[in-house]
């Protein structure tokens, strides 16, 4: 496999702004797997939801017209070697070893699907606030545009340093809080985001649905220090970490880092079941929902029925 090199430049995006873009970051075959996968998933959790036998992971809501999918949790055991080729691919290896850094592992994975409204908004919040000696990032892999003026992500730049006051902000401001930004992406694109950066996305307007995989990682350090989830959980990831290095181009993670994970590995789906079935909630993200009254937040007024 190549190697995959982020820019100075977005790496200082991604500090001072909280957030970045690596543009066709996706191998081509790896984005077609998991479009098809992502389709594959929403049919079967849409039957499932029909025939009232909820599939594992699958997120389904009534939307006024008709049952969409919201999200599918937990893709590692749905299909485990589609994300272990997911993770061990150059641009996943760059991103964990260069930003991440040593101790680097999976939180989790979970497919996000937005169609076009009505439907559920994505209002302003920050994601787990967390102590900020280590990072700890968001990771969206987009298996579909996401354009300008479309529902795509909005970000207040600066933002990820503190918790910030998302009702007073949203009940002055609505979607256009100063400096906001957003930031379109196409198919195979790659947004890191800070877990701490305040950031949204308006309903969609377009036909049809917008499928983003989301992948948290974080050192093993940040984890403990959080205190938020077990040693034993730890441990879990630490292993599926590992299977990532099994598959990985050993060029793209530093020999001596490798010794921080375990090798005495069982099969995928054994470890993806143990991970799966040792769940632990995670650091809940913090949204401004309370006492919300402005026209055009969070629905744009051409679009309020």
């Amino acid at each position: 496999m190549s190697s995959y090199e982020m820019a100075s430049d977005q790496k200082n995006q991604l500090k001072v702004q909280g957030f970045t873009l690596l543009s066709n970051a996706l191998p081509k075959s790896i984005l077609q797997r998991w479009q098809r996968l992502a389709e594959q998933l929403e049919k079967k959790a849409l039957i499932a939801h029909e025939q009232s036998t909820p599939m594992h992971g699958g997120c389904v809501i009534e939307d006024p017209i008709g049952p969409r999918v919201m999200r599918i949790d937990d893709v590692l055991v749905l299909d485990p070697s589609a994300v272990i080729e997911l993770l061990s691919c150059p641009a996943m290896m760059t991103v964990a070893r260069e930003l991440c850094g040593r101790g680097a592992i999976p939180l989790q994975l979970d497919i996000l699907y937005k169609h076009q409204h009505p439907h559920p908004i994505i209002m302003w919040h920050q994601d787990a606030i967390h102590p900020r000696r280590d990072p700890y990032f968001n990771i969206g892999i987009y298996l579909d545009d996401a354009d300008a003026e479309d529902g795509c992500l909005k970000y207040v730049p600066g933002t990820q340093h503190e918790l910030q006051d998302i009702p007073a902000l949203a009940n002055a401001h609505g979607w256009d809080i100063p400096g906001v930004v957003e930031q379109p992406a196409k198919a195979g694109d790659i947004l890191i985001q800070d877990m701490m950066v305040l950031h949204g996305s308006a309903p969609k307007r377009s036909h049809g649905v917008r499928r983003t995989v989301y992948i948290e990682l974080r050192p093993v350090n940040g984890v403990r220090e959080s205190a938020s989830q077990s040693e034993h959980w730890i441990e879990l990831r630490k292993r599926w970490m590992g299977l990532v290095l099994q598959q990985a181009d050993p060029a793209n993670w530093p020999k001596e880092w490798c010794h921080d994970y375990p090798t005495d590995l069982a099969s995928l789906e054994e470890e993806s079941e143990r991970i799966v079935a040792h769940w632990e909630a995670p650091i809940p993200a913090v949204y401004g929902v309370q006492n919300i009254e402005r026209a055009g937040y969070p629905v744009p007024e051409d679009m309020e029925s």
